[in-house]
């Protein structure tokens, strides 16, 4: 199976993400694929280093959902359950990876994580040691210019990651999946 889980940044998709991947799929569970990592293993720096805001250009950004998109496939063929996280923001990013699924013919299972705004910026300015880069003003930015998208599950992410991860897994069992 394919699972993603979108939002905007601070919503807790990468925590989510990490707790819900050992559930799926055999052990030691899904493969976890994470834009944030992603763009710094392109950029060809380590997962913790800072990026330049040049380095968030629309040309990057469609590489590294490209190289999502493609290792997923790869993960799926190979028969292993893949979670996906990353703002998944423009309609194009979702449909792609909709598209992987729908060709290995696994359930697809998009999630989409929300939290108030102040919820959003106090858990980007609270990071320490994360691969993201993301700031106050990224996400004023995309609570401008990025709408939920209407086909995927939307959940409240503003209480604990656990009840957020809790509520996925049984997003997941909904669509006929059995989850650890």
């Amino acid at each position: 199976m394919l699972v993603a889980v979108g939002g905007r940044s601070g919503a807790g998709k990468s925590t989510v993400a990490a707790q819900v991947a050992p559930l799926l799929g055999a052990a030691p569970g899904a493969l976890h694929l994470r834009t944030d990592v992603m763009r710094k293993m392109l950029a060809g720096v380590a997962p913790l280093e800072r990026l330049p805001d040049t380095a968030y250009t629309a040309d990057m950004t469609a590489r590294v959902y490209a190289r999502v998109a493609r290792d997923a496939a790869t993960a799926l063929a190979g028969g292993h359950a893949v979670v996906c996280d990353g703002v998944f923001g423009t309609a194009a990013e979702r449909r792609d990876l909709a598209a992987v699924a729908r060709r290995a013919g696994v359930p697809f299972v998009p999630v989409w994580l929300e939290a108030p705004q102040a919820t959003l910026i106090a858990r980007v300015e609270g990071r320490h040691g994360d691969a993201s880069d993301a700031t106050a003003e990224v996400v004023r930015a995309q609570a401008a210019g990025t709408p939920p998208p209407g086909d995927w599950t939307r959940m409240d992410a503003s209480g604990a990651a656990e009840a957020t991860a809790a509520r996925v897994v049984e997003v997941i069992r909904g669509h006929g999946v059995t989850c650890r």
